[in-house]
């Protein structure tokens, strides 16, 4: 083997970007199904109109579409399961899911399982998925999951609690329509926390022990959009050139993650989410800068590329870049209203060993650029849950 070493990159077949591509919808989805089931979320789109012209865009292109709604936000099993059988109630041959990314974690286990007969919950509890199903066509409405590209779909088993990912290269969509405009409804809460999740899964993907040089140039760009552009989509008023850029981030950021997985923050947000149902970006927004600093030691150099690459220092020394990053992001997590102590947000002392051995089982911690032990994830949890940086 040769001095870079072997690597994959994982993305859909085709990856549209750019404001207003989503017009082109009825074209794209003709040449894959003729009986699409859109699956969507809440009211925001049908409010907005949004859903009424992509039905419409549908139907001029001669397709006979059904509608799935009211995925939750943190999706169930029997969300999945309920999806399975619109589908084929519907006779369904492709699903099209436009949202954020729990209604695109669905969709993509609806189109992925389509043409199987073994439960959402085989799946969920380690099997991976092999079998090709529906092709997915994804419309993602927020700037954060990256999941209209990534190979995993992120679910809650709400009867353990579980939050855990299915995974496998069926769940690929086939397509990706990243339109921008899209997001310029999103409320500034949920602007912020998505974007924070774009911006910590960049991180983590930079430094994740299954980086590579295709998956770090892809993240290096992505924390370079997302830096510098998060604060603004949150400004006052719908600004479409930063939506473009924090779009382009988290397109950038879900590839790279596909490729390199994630880290430590990914590997504790997921039992966080389960337990205490906090929005899965302010989890991330939360528990990031205690893991950059749990990880300075181990990932300082990149770091403190990333810091430069934001435009936060121009120190040439690394050491004093990579914690400029640390101070800049905790400052940032706490400008768009997270980063409190975990306790205000419903965290108990008493649930420790639940989180800790969640955490240490989870993949994403496997692939920290720093080992994690037992002691470091109690450390951890102890310190997000006082705010003790």
């Amino acid at each position: 083997m040769g001095a870079i070493g072997e690597f994959v990159l994982r993305m859909p077949q085709n990856v549209v970007f750019g404001s207003g591509v989503r017009l082109k919808l009825g074209a794209h989805a003709r040449s894959r199904g003729q009986r699409p089931l859109v699956i969507v979320g809440g009211t925001s789109l049908q409010e907005s109109g949004e859903l009424d012209r992509i039905l419409g865009l549908l139907r001029s292109a001669g397709l006979e579409a059904q509608t799935f709604t009211g995925v939750e936000a943190e999706p169930s099993l029997e969300t999945v399961e309920r999806g399975r059988q619109a589908l084929k109630e519907h006779k369904g041959d492709l699903v099209i899911a436009i949202g954020g990314g729990s209604v695109l974690d669905v969709g993509k286990a609806v189109g992925a399982l389509g043409r199987t007969q073994e439960p959402v919950e085989t799946f969920f509890a380690g099997q991976a998925l092999e079998t090709p199903g529906y092709p997915v066509i994804a419309l993602p409405t927020t700037s954060g999951t990256g999941a209209e590209v990534t190979p995993n779909s992120v679910l809650t088993d709400h009867r353990q609690p579980k939050k855990a990912s299915i995974r496998g290269e069926p769940l690929i969509p086939a397509l990706a329509l990243v339109d921008p405009e899209l997001t310029l409804s999103l409320p500034r809460e949920q602007t912020a926390y998505s974007g924070l999740d774009a911006l910590t899964q960049a991180l983590e993907a930079y430094v994740s022990r299954g980086a590579n040089p295709a998956s770090d140039a892809l993240a290096l760009t992505a924390i370079e959009h997302c830096g510098c552009w998060l604060e603004a989509t949150c400004a006052q008023g719908p600004d479409l050139e930063a939506r473009e850029h924090m779009s382009l981030g988290s397109l950038l950021a879900g590839i790279a993650l596909a490729s390199a997985r994630l880290g430590l923050v990914h590997g504790m947000a997921h039992p966080l989410g389960a337990l205490y149902g906090v929005p899965h970006g302010l989890v991330c927004g939360t528990v990031l800068p205690f893991v950059l600093k749990f990880n300075l030691q181990i990932a300082g150099e990149k770091y403190a590329r990333a810091a430069r690459a934001i435009g936060i220092t121009d120190d040439p020394r690394d050491t004093k870049a990579a914690e400029a990053l640390l101070e800049w992001t905790d400052e940032l997590c706490q400008e768009l209203g997270v980063g409190k102590p975990f306790k205000e947000y419903g965290g108990k002392a008493e649930d420790a060993s639940a989180i800790v051995e969640a955490t240490m089982s989870s993949g994403s911690t496997k692939h920290n650029p720093r080992e994690v032990t037992k002691a470091d994830a109690f450390k951890l949890w102890q310190d997000v849950l006082e705010g003790r940086l």
